[in-house]
C-alpha cells in the first residue's frame, strides 16, 4: 500500500474505500503474475505468449505506481493477502505461487514504484528456476537475498532459517548416535585397505570372507550379507526385510517408516509427489488460458490469448498429439457456454477461434502430419474426426485407400459408416474411380441403409468408369425390390458396357409401371436395338415377358411373326429374341404363339420355338383334360 504523508491520509470510509481500491488493483497484477509464471514453465522466455504476459503484467504494474509508492502482498500458506483481504487463491500444492513463497518462511513480498518489465522478467525468472530445482535447492528465500532486486524486497523471519538449520542440526546428531559402537576386540584394532584405482568405476567394494566375518556383528547371527537364503521350490515367497542394527533383528520395509518423519523426509516425500502428480504441460497451458479468458476485460488480451490457444492447437496437431488438440476444442466450447449471452464479445471471440480451430487450417495440418512418416494414434486421430464431423470424410477415405493394415481400415471405415449414415449423398460422393476398395465397402453401406434413401444415392455410380463397382452396384440393386432401384437399373441399360447392359436388364423387377413398359418396348422397336447382339436382345425381350403384360405380350408375338423378302440376321434375332420372351412370358396366348412358330418359316425359329415349348410343358405339365 502507498506511503502518503499524514496530512493526506484518508480517514473513515476514506480509508476504506482506498484498501478496497488497492485489493482490487492488486488482484488483478497477482493473477496476472501467476498466469505469467505459469506460462514460462511451459514455453521458452522468448514465446509469443511469454512476452505477451510479462508485457500486460508490467503495464498493470505501471497504472499501479501511477497512484501508489508500493504494493505490499502478504503471503498464507495457499493465499496472498493485500489491504487485509485475500487477492489470490491456489490451493493446488505442486503449482500454488503463494505456497512457493511461503513453505520457505517468506511472510511479504513488497514491490516499490521504479519496477520495471526488465526487473519484472528477471523475477518471474527466478520464480520459474528455483521451482525446477529439487529438493533442498527449492529455496526461494535463500534465491531472492542472492538476487538483491532494486525494487522487489521481502521478509521471512530470522526464526524461521535458525528452527529450519536447528532442526537439520539435530537430526545429524540423531543419525550418528544411531550408529552402533564397534565391538571391543575392533575398537584399537588398525584395519589396512587397499584401494584398487581401476575398480572405481564399478562402483562397487569387493570384501573377503575373512573381512565378512569382521563385519556380521551389525547382523543377525548366521546373516549372510551378501547372499540372501533361497527359498525352497513351491514356498511362498517372504516378504523382503531390512536388518535393523539397534535391536538386531530384521523388519519390512513398510513397518520400518517412523511416523514422525523429519522435515528432510518430508521434502524427500514432497518430491516424489511432485514428479508422479506432475500436471501435464498442455493441461496446465489450457487452464491457464481459461483462466485469463475468465478474469480478463480487456478485448484486445482475450484475442491475442485465443490466437496463442489457436497456434497451440494447430502445434499440437503437428506433433501428432491430438489429445491435446482435443482438449483444446473441449476448452473453448465449454468457455463459450460458460459465457453465453451475458458476455457476448468473448462468446464471438470463441466462436471465431473455434471455426478457426475445427476448419480448413486444422485440416490442412492433419493433411500434412499424415504425408509425413510420424506414426499416428489411429484411435486418436479418428476421435479428433469425430469432433470435426463430415468435413473429414474425405481425408478418412483417402486414408482407408491407402493403408493395407486390416484393423486400421476396419476402424477407419467403422468411422466412415457412423459418420455418413446421416448424409448419404456425401457417403456416396466418397465413391470414384481411385477408391475401388472404398468404394465396394460404400455400396454396401448404401444398401444397408433403411428405405430407399442409400439406394437412390446409387445412382451416382452410372457416372463411374470401373466395371467391378458397376456390377456390384447392379447386383446390389437386383436384390431391392423397391421402385428406386429399378430406376437405376433402367439407367444401366445404356451403359456402353454391353455386358452391363444385360445384366442390368436381367436384373430389372418386372413389376413395372406401363408407362415404362411401353418405353421399353419403342426402344426395342428401334432400328439401333435391332443393332445390338443376340444376346442383349434376348435379355430385354425376356424382360418384357416377365411383365406378362398385354403390351409385351402383343410386341412379342409382332415380332416373331415378323418375316422379310430377303434373309436378315437381325431380323432372325429378333425373332429368336421374341421366343425367349415369350416363355419367359409362359402364358397359354404364348404357348400358343411358340406352337404356331414352330409350324412356320426358318428352321432356327422353329427349333427355339419346340424347344421353349418343351421347357415350358416341363415346367406346367397338362392337366388331365390336357391343358395346360
Amino acid at each position: 500500500m502507498s506511503q502518503l504523508p499524514n496530512s493526506q491520509l484518508p480517514d473513515g470510509e476514506d480509508i476504506l474505500l482506498a484498501d478496497k481500491q488497492v485489493a482490487a488493483k492488486a488482484k488483478d497484477i497477482l493473477h496476472c503474475m501467476g498466469n505469467a509464471v505459469s506460462a514460462m514453465k511451459i514455453f521458452p522466455s522468448d514465446h509469443a505468449t511469454v512476452r505477451n504476459f510479462v508485457d500486460t503484467l508490467t503495464q498493470k504494474f505501471e497504472d499501479y505506481f501511477r497512484t501508489y509508492q508500493r504494493l505490499q502482498v502478504g503471503v498464507e500458506e495457499y493465499s496472498f493477502t493485500c489491504a487485509g483481504q485475500v487477492v489470490y487463491t491456489d490451493e493446488m500444492t505442486i503449482k500454488s505461487l503463494p505456497f512457493f513463497f511461503f513453505k520457505d518462511g517468506t511472510q511479504t513480498l513488497i514491490f516499490f514504484r521504479g519496477l520495471d518489465r526488465r526487473e519484472i522478467q528477471a523475477f518471474l525468472e527466478l520464480i520459474k528456476t528455483v521451482a525446477q530445482k529439487p529438493g533442498a535447492d527449492n529455496d526461494i528465500v535463500a534465491a531472492l537475498w542472492e538476487s538483491d532486486f532494486s525494487n522487489i524486497h521481502y521478509h521471512a523471519p530470522d526464526e524461521f532459517v535458525e528452527n529450519r538449520i536447528l532442526s537439520e542440526k539435530k537430526e545429524t546428531q540423531a543419525d550418528e548416535r544411531d550408529l552402533p559402537e564397534l565391538p571391543s576386540d575392533l575398537a584399537h584394532e588398525t584395519l589396512e585397505v587397499k584401494v584398487d584405482l581401476a575398480k572405481f568405476s564399478e562402483g562397487r567394494i569387493e570384501l573377503k570372507p575373512e573381512d565378512l566375518g569382521k563385519f556380521r556383528w551389525g547382523l543377525p547371527d548366521g546373516t549372510d550379507p551378501e547372499v540372501p537364503e533361497t527359498p525352497r521350490e513351491g514356498a511362498a515367497p517372504q516378504p523382503v526385510t531390512t536388518p535393523d542394527a539397534s535391536s538386531g533383528t530384521a523388519i519390512s520395509p513398510a513397518a520400518s517408516l517412523d511416523p514422525n518423519l523429519s522435515e528432510r523426509e518430508l521434502e524427500q516425500l514432497e518430491t516424489m509427489i511432485r514428479i508422479n502428480r506432475q500436471i501435464q504441460p498442455e493441461e496446465e497451458f489450457l487452464d491457464l488460458t481459461a483462466e485469463v479468458l475468465c478474469l480478463e476485460e480487456d478485448p484486445s488480451i482475450c484475442a491475442a490469448s485465443l490466437d496463442v490457444l489457436v497456434d497451440f492447437h494447430l502445434g499440437q496437431i503437428a506433433q501428432g498429439n491430438f489429445s491435446a488438440a482435443m482438449a483444446a476444442i473441449r476448452k473453448a466450447s465449454e468457455l463459450k457456454s460458460h459465457f453465453g449471452a451475458e458476455a457476448k464479445l468473448k462468446t464471438e471471440l470463441l466462436d471465431f477461434a473455434l471455426n478457426k480451430m475445427t476448419g480448413p487450417r486444422t485440416m490442412e495440418a492433419i493433411v500434412s502430419l499424415l504425408g509425413t512418416s510420424a506414426p499416428v494414434n489411429w484411435a486418436a486421430l479418428l476421435d479428433f474426426f469425430r469432433i470435426l464431423g463430415p468435413q473429414t470424410l474425405p481425408t478418412a477415405a483417402g486414408l482407408y485407400e491407402s493403408r493395407s493394415d486390416p484393423d486400421i481400415r476396419s476402424r477407419i471405415l467403422a468411422f466412415i459408416e457412423e459418420t455418413g449414415s446421416h448424409n448419404p449423398a456425401l457417403l456416396a460422393s466418397l465413391a470414384n474411380d481411385a477408391r475401388p476398395a472404398l468404394s465396394l465397402e460404400i455400396i454396401g453401406i448404401l444398401t444397408r441403409m433403411p428405405g430407399d434413401k442409400g439406394i437412390l444415392q446409387l445412382s451416382s455410380f452410372l457416372m463411374l468408369k470401373d466395371r467391378t463397382l458397376k456390377l456390384e452396384v447392379i447386383h446390389a440393386l437386383g436384390r431391392s425390390p423397391g421402385e428406386a432401384a429399378n430406376r437405376i437399373l433402367m439407367g444401366f441399360l445404356n451403359d456402353p458396357d454391353e455386358d452391363l447392359r444385360i445384366q442390368a436388364a436381367m436384373k430389372l423387377n418386372p413389376i413395372e409401371e406401363r408407362s415404362r413398359i411401353v418405353h421399353i418396348i419403342q426402344e426395342a422397336s428401334s432400328p439401333s436395338f435391332r443393332k445390338k447382339s443376340l444376346k442383349e436382345k434376348q435379355a430385354i425381350l425376356t424382360f418384357l415377358g416377365r411383365t406378362r403384360s398385354e403390351e409385351a405380350l402383343a410386341f412379342l408375338v409382332a415380332t416373331l411373326k415378323k418375316r422379310t423378302l430377303l434373309p436378315s440376321r437381325r431380323n432372325l434375332e429378333m425373332r429368336l429374341a421374341a421366343v425367349a420372351g415369350l416363355e419367359s412370358l409362359g402364358t397359354g396366348e404364348a404357348a400358343e404363339a411358340l406352337e404356331e412358330a414352330t409350324r412356320g418359316r426358318g428352321r432356327k425359329v422353329r427349333e427355339a420355338a419346340s424347344g421353349a415349348l418343351a421347357r415350358l410343358h416341363v415346367a406346367n405339365p397338362p392337366d388331365s383334360k390336357g391343358e395346360t
